[in-house]
């Protein structure tokens, strides 16, 4: 076994990516003398976690072998025991940890915790798996750090920016981006959208046609609408209570319409008041109430208004353009509405970290980065 093991264990956690929400992504491998014993991974919640499931996977072998997990190991009883027990009952005699668990109860604990019980503990040091590793929990320890969801913006649109000609609900991309988007709403767990986009599409924003095994436990949606105009005949709201549906309105809005969305199932929550420029509903105030929901991602799905209004107040974590190869012109929807920053020095920067093709379309998955600085002219 030439490489190193975390590059395994790293792998297995990557099986859990629709599943394990809202627990984060573990994989783990029990080695001895470079042989791997056993592997395991954490699917979802309530289920076994990936160091109980490598332990178990040796048959009995694990005594005095070494233990690589990607994620600090649990001390604490939640829906099940902790792994620091399952550890020092095998007999693992060193732990080598891709990175300590952002979560308070944790947080360096169990490693302490192991090193008192004699297990020999080292932390990866190895900066690109780390990178890595920090890469593939972006959610949870996002909302560890933060207690907001991960706000990943998606969109699609045409080569010169256009998510739409303006003629009604259209399907810019193909089926293979489509599919793409549907495994990225399942390991979100929330998706957003606008009013507008709401009344134009009437949507049901779940994930469908996804393999057998990938199974999320549920979608919550969420509808920015500020005159709380949601049409309770729609069909959105005709998925809930089943799966979830939020829609946040100005509290001004709150006139007795609420009621028959209730009646529904949906969740109509009353926003104190607009961002204070008349540009839209608090997303502060969306968020936090989101992150009290206890939803680690959201996927932001448009329209240009909404996605405009997440990049004007900071608030994107990440984004993934997808670009049919088409063009439109001037007649089109922009893909960010009215955002118009103060030159090319105020643009909001990002870097790309994926390309992506599908099909005849390609996706770019890009991170916020400092604003570009203004070019002179050449």
């Amino acid at each position: 076994m030439a490489r190193n093991p975390m590059d395994r264990a790293c792998e297995l956690a990557e099986r859990g990516r629709y599943t394990a929400a809202p627990n984060p992504l573990v994989g783990a491998v029990v080695v001895r003398e470079g042989r791997i014993l056993g592997e395991g991974f954490h699917v979802r919640a309530g289920e076994k976690h990936a160091e109980v499931a490598a332990i178990e996977d040796c048959g009995g072998e694990a005594r005095g072998a070494t233990l690589y997990v990607t994620l600090e190991p649990c001390n604490h009883h939640g829906r099940t025991p902790p792994c620091t027990e399952a550890i020092i009952a095998a007999g693992i005699s060193r732990v080598v940890v891709g990175h300590l668990d952002p979560d308070s109860r944790m947080r360096g604990q169990s490693v302490e915790l192991l090193r008192a019980a004699g297990v020999e503990v080292e932390i990866e040091r190895d900066p690109v798996l780390v990178s890595r590793l920090g890469r593939q929990n972006e959610q949870f320890f996002h909302y560890m750090d933060a207690g907001r969801p991960f706000v990943h913006v998606k969109l699609a649109m045409t080569l010169d920016g256009r998510i739409s000609s303006g003629g009604g609900p259209e399907r810019i991309t193909g089926d293979d981006s489509r599919h793409r988007v549907h495994l990225l709403r399942a390991e979100a767990g929330a998706v957003l959208v606008g009013a507008g986009t709401a009344r134009a599409d009437d949507p049901l924003l779940d994930a469908r046609n996804l393999r057998p095994e990938i199974t999320p436990p549920g979608i919550t949606r969420v509808v920015l609408d500020p005159e709380l105009s949601l049409d309770p005949g729609s069909r959105l709201a005709g998925g809930a209570p089943e799966e979830p549906v939020v829609v946040f309105a100005s509290e001004k809005s709150f006139d007795g319409r609420e009621d028959a969305l209730k009646e529904r199932g949906v969740d109509p929550v009353p926003v104190p008041d607009f961002d204070g420029e008349g540009r839209g509903l608090d997303l502060g105030f969306v968020l936090d109430d989101l992150g009290r929901r206890g939803l680690r991602g959201l996927l932001v799905e448009g329209g240009g208004e909404t996605v405009a209004s997440f990049a004007r107040a900071g608030l994107i974590d990440k984004m993934t353009l997808f670009y049919a190869p088409r063009l439109i012109g001037a007649g089109g929807v922009p893909a960010v509405g009215s955002l118009k920053p103060a030159g090319l020095a105020g643009a909001s920067g990002f870097t790309v970290e994926n390309v992506e093709r599908f099909e005849e379309d390609v996706a770019l998955t890009l991170y916020p980065a400092e604003p570009v600085p203004a070019r002179k002219g050449a």
